[in-house]
């Protein structure tokens, strides 16, 4: 006998947002979307927002009070977030946050399987979602452009002074406090966005620009 499909209510700021994401999981048998409104008997709740602002961690808040099943899981797709706010959502449930540009519909379908652990803290939890949040964030692709200051973000900016400073991605990781493999993907990002063919290449471009 077949288990039954998980119910997903999508919560979105636009209706065609909400509607992609319905879109994504109504191609599968694993999951149901629930019509508006029935947000209590989902298993999931998949919210697609700008950003988290107060009025997001309070609707969660209330959300997960009015829900039927006490472990509802809840899977964040966003344009922006940092850690402060990670550490305020770990208690509402939140176990995946993926950067809405590069959320693809393999992106979220495996968000959505996935569990928290038991034995994470809250802190541990919120480096974790932090560190998937830039990693799917630095895949998105761009076409070349100038490099400068406006097209760069800050911690792209203390990677290029790093490097100039010859440190490798193990040591600007520990510097930085993020993964080995999510410096290496903010690295390739550079390259591919800015037409660059390696490190050295890219360091030299921005001590010319006036970057570093």
């Amino acid at each position: 006998m077949s288990a039954l499909p998980e119910r997903v209510a999508i919560i979105a700021n636009d209706p065609i947002s909400g509607e992609g994401a319905a879109a994504y999981l109504r191609s599968t048998l694993q999951y149901a979307v629930l019509p508006p409104g029935e947000f209590p008997r989902a298993d999931i709740l998949l919210v697609v927002v700008p950003e988290v602002r107060e009025k997001t961690l309070l609707d969660l808040w209330r959300m997960r009070r009015a829900a039927i099943g006490p472990d509802i899981r809840v899977v964040l797709v966003v344009d922006r977030i940092d850690k402060v706010e990670l550490s305020r959502l770990t208690g509402l449930g939140v176990t995946s946050v993926l950067f809405r540009g590069s959320a693809t519909r393999e992106r979220i379908l495996e968000a959505l399987t996935f569990r928290r652990r038991e034995t994470e803290s809250d802190d541990f939890l919120a480096a974790r979602l932090l560190e998937t949040f830039h990693a799917t964030e630095s895949d998105v692709r761009y076409s070349g452009g100038f490099l400068d200051h406006h097209s760069l973000q800050p911690r792209e900016v203390e990677i290029l002074e790093l490097l100039a400073q010859g440190l490798g991605t193990v040591e600007i990781a520990d510097r930085m406090s993020y993964s080995e493999r999510t410096i290496k993907n903010i690295i390739s990002a550079l390259l591919t966005r800015f037409d660059l063919r390696n490190r050295s290449h890219a360091v030299a471009y921005a001590l010319r620009a006036g970057i570093i």
